[in-house]
């Protein structure tokens, strides 16, 4: 009889602590915004927390729909930026040029969310724009349901801001012309720049204009990017270079090594093929 009293303490203290764990309620946050090269506008989006996953839910119909297994994340970084209300400044100028110009001489904070993960062999990025109000809810609550440390990047040259640092390139790469000819027009197509001409050794592609006045990241739209290529032997000599204009120009991006990553990926890809389907 003793021995029962002595366990039974021990059996609710264990269904105390563990019932509650397993039933986390999931936690939504309903002012985050998802971000893509692809497109010129960010999408509101639910993010969403649970005990064993990250949902992603577009708020329009037929919208965006991820949900992430903590399983199958690699890692999650965190960036905060701080920068000059340009793109909402720039919208006021042509009806009142005063407010404009303040504007543009204000600052605002940005924070985001970088989440590296796989989906089987291939690797994804989901990367999200997250409100002020929100943010640091959002890294203690991932924090303490994945188990993983958010890293903290430099939001200037984070891997993951498409027009970071972006230059225009002018590279002799190790591949054959033909095979960057195949590359180069998914490349732009994947850095949400229309092909607007497509040449044996020139591709032009420009962007769409966005109505959307907060264009840190991708730009005001309206750059139009050139790609050359010019065989060298065994090699080939690509150029790729961004042209803003003169309209916009302050809220335009160099586009240029964002493109250029993303033909070295479809190449790298392309090669891992032919080799896996033709083995020596």
């Amino acid at each position: 009889m003793k021995i029962l009293q002595l366990k039974l303490p021990v059996v609710c203290f264990v269904l105390v602590t563990i019932v509650p764990v397993s039933l986390a309620e999931d936690v939504t946050f309903g002012k985050t915004r998802y971000s893509s090269p692809k497109e010129r506008k960010e999408a509101d989006v639910n993010f969403t927390v649970s005990d064993s996953k990250l949902v992603v839910n577009g708020k329009k119909k037929s919208a965006l729909h991820v949900e992430i297994p903590f399983s199958s994340i690699d890692a999650v970084s965190y960036e905060s930026a701080t920068r000059h209300r340009t793109g909402e400044g720039v919208a006021l100028l042509s009806t009142s040029p005063l407010a404009g110009a303040i504007l543009m001489s204000k600052k605002t904070k940005s924070h985001w969310l970088d989440i590296e993960y796989h989906d089987g062999k291939a690797k994804q990025l989901l990367i999200l724009r997250l409100d002020k109000s929100e943010y640091e809810k959002v890294i203690s609550t991932l924090e303490s349901r994945t188990g993983k440390k958010i890293a903290t990047l430099d939001a200037k040259s984070s891997p993951f801001n498409p027009t970071a640092e972006s230059k225009d390139m002018d590279e002799v790469i190790p591949f054959r012309l033909e095979a960057v000819q195949a590359a180069i027009k998914p490349a732009m197509e994947n850095m949400g720049c229309k092909v607007t001409e497509l040449k044996a050794n020139r591709a032009e592609c420009k962007r769409r204009r966005s109505k959307d006045s907060d264009v840190e990241r991708t730009g005001g739209g309206g750059e139009k990017v050139t790609a050359t290529m010019e065989l060298q032997g065994e090699q080939t000599h690509v150029r790729i270079w961004t042209g803003k204009g003169f309209s916009g120009r302050m809220v335009k991006r160099n586009w240029s090594t964002a493109i250029y990553k993303e033909m070295l990926k479809n190449l790298e890809k392309s090669g891992k093929t032919e080799s896996a389907s033709n083995p020596t």
